[in-house]
Formats: C-alpha cells, sequence, structure tokens
C-alpha cells in the first residue's frame, strides 16, 4: 500500500494570520483520516447494483444529486445519474466488501482516496469567504447542512459538502490542492484564520 502524503505539508506549517482587527475568524485546516471510493453503475443494473450497495452498506443511496446520506458513520453522496461516492474513515476498509458485491458485470469500483485533498474551512464568515470565488448561493436557505455541490473555485473543480452550521469541506483534485488552499487563506486573510493540522 501506498503511503499517503499531504500536498499542503509546507502550507500546514504556517500557525495562521491575523484579520485587519487583529482576531482570528476562521479555521482551515486539511481533513485527514478518510476513505474515498467512488461506485458506478453500468446501463440496465440498476436494481441490482443498489440490492448489492444495500448489502454492504446496511442503508439505500442517496437519491438526488446534491444529497448527503449518513449510514453507520459513512457519507454517501450521488454525484451523478448512476455515480455516488462512499466516504468513509480510512480504518473502515470497505472496498473488499464492494468489490465482492458489485460485479464486474453490474457496475465499477473506483478508490479515489489518494486524488483527493479535504480542506475545511469553518467559522460565521466561511460562507462570505467561499462567495468571493464560488458560483453558487451560500445562503442558509438555499444551501443547506448535509448538501454538497459540484462546482469551480478560482477555475479549478471541487465539490463541497456543507457539513454543519459554519463548516465546509472542499474536495479537490490532489494536484490542485495547493491552489485552492492558497486561494482559500488568501481570501480569509481580511478576517484572520487559525490554521489547523
Amino acid at each position: 500500500m501506498f503511503e499517503r502524503n499531504s500536498t499542503l505539508a509546507d502550507a500546514l506549517k504556517v500557525s495562521g494570520r491575523d484579520g485587519a482587527d487583529g482576531l482570528r475568524q476562521l479555521r482551515i485546516g486539511e481533513r485527514r483520516g478518510w476513505s474515498l471510493v467512488q461506485v458506478a453503475a453500468f446501463a440496465r443494473t440498476g436494481a441490482e447494483f443498489q440490492s448489492a450497495m444495500r448489502s454492504v452498506l446496511n442503508g439505500d443511496l442517496p437519491t438526488r444529486v446534491g444529497e448527503v446520506v449518513h449510514v453507520e458513520g459513512r457519507r454517501l453522496l450521488k454525484t451523478g445519474a448512476a455515480q455516488y461516492w462512499v466516504i468513509t474513515r480510512d480504518d473502515d476498509d470497505i472496498l473488499p466488501a464492494l468489490n465482492r458485491a458489485v460485479t464486474l458485470q453490474t457496475g465499477a469500483i473506483t478508490p479515489l482516496s489518494h486524488s483527493r485533498t479535504c480542506i475545511f474551512i469553518e467559522g460565521a464568515a466561511a460562507r462570505e469567504v467561499l462567495a468571493k470565488g464560488v458560483p453558487l448561493d451560500f445562503h442558509p436557505d438555499s444551501f443547506r447542512v448535509d448538501q454538497f455541490a459540484l462546482t469551480g473555485l478560482h477555475h479549478t473543480p471541487v465539490l463541497i459538502h456543507r457539513c454543519a452550521e459554519d463548516l465546509y469541506e472542499l474536495y479537490a483534485l490532489r494536484t490542485f490542492g495547493l491552489s485552492v488552499w492558497e486561494w482559500l487563506t488568501d481570501a480569509a486573510l481580511p478576517l484572520g484564520y487559525e490554521i489547523v493540522c
């Protein structure tokens, strides 16, 4: 198994920055200790695929893109017509069970953990910062807790999940992780931020 190194290792060594008023209103960091698997059904195998996934997850997959469903400590996201993300703790080795349940004729299983970086931003002003560069309506009535969006940030594709009232996670391709980090910390400068490792 390859060792999973952070693309943000050097950036995380900075302690943060005071805002214009001398305060640090935000917390920004890299989420660690998670695992990501993408699962997809093939054409005309929907019912068989759903049954196979239910046997592994002990729950149903989300029915709408943008919806996050929690089942036994796992987060399930529908990212396309027949495509899903399963986000778990990295010690929850779900991959073998998925490979046994979903046959080569039913669907495809793709581990994505090593290809993504997960950055979080937390604080009452988090949505204000994100709104500077993301074309989404972050008003709480429009982008609710446990919703996600596939969108862009500074010309970079990202998946943004609103995890709690003032907490957002951004999943970016690993190759763009540092670019997203630098944009986020620059946008947060006026408010000040603490870096959390």
